[in-house]
């Protein structure tokens, strides 16, 4: 069985996505754990808003990425072509 690692460039699948965000929260949880300050929130709510927004962007393309691959099956499977 072949198993891969988490995507950010190029991700496939709502995996990749999880795995990416679960990552960063569990990082951040530590962090904050370790060291609580006004600056360090500061930082992890940023840290956090750019993980949200890498999440959004990487739904997103997934989800373009499918409607293409179905467009195109549905054009080869045409009878008609």
């Amino acid at each position: 069985m072949h198993v891969r690692f988490p995507s950010v460039r190029h991700p496939h699948t709502f995996y990749d996505v999880f795995g990416v965000v679960a990552a960063a929260v569990a990082i951040m949880a530590l962090v904050l754990a370790v060291r609580y300050g006004e600056v360090i929130r500061l930082e992890m709510a940023v840290s956090i808003a750019v993980v949200f927004l890498w999440a959004g962007w990487a739904i997103e393309r997934i989800l373009s990425e499918t409607t293409e691959r179905s467009r195109r099956q549905r054009q080869r499977d045409w009878p008609w072509k």
